[in-house]
């Protein structure tokens, strides 16, 4: 896609607008590689359809397990460390 086509496709669809907008990777993204648009549009049309985007649901579940991961292994440090006092 050309940054032509790319502007032609934001100013058709301000709700895709909004939404890349809403996320400064997306921006980075398109701005970088126009034709990144076209698959965030097919993504944005999906998920506006209501269809599940596993991808997605599987790297937030990711994400938030090393977090609670993290979160954990401070929290036993911290009870070892009261145990020693």
């Amino acid at each position: 896609m050309k940054k032509r086509e790319v502007k032609k496709l934001l100013r058709e669809n301000p709700e895709f607008e909004a939404w890349v907008v809403e996320d400064s990777m997306r921006v980075r993204a398109v701005r970088s590689n126009p034709g990144m648009a076209e698959e965030l549009f097919k993504r944005w049309n999906d998920r506006k359809r209501g269809r599940l985007d596993f991808d997605n649901i599987s790297q937030k579940t990711k994400r938030a397990s090393e977090m609670l991961t993290g979160v954990q292994s401070i929290m036993d440090m911290m009870a070892d460390y009261t145990k020693k006092l």
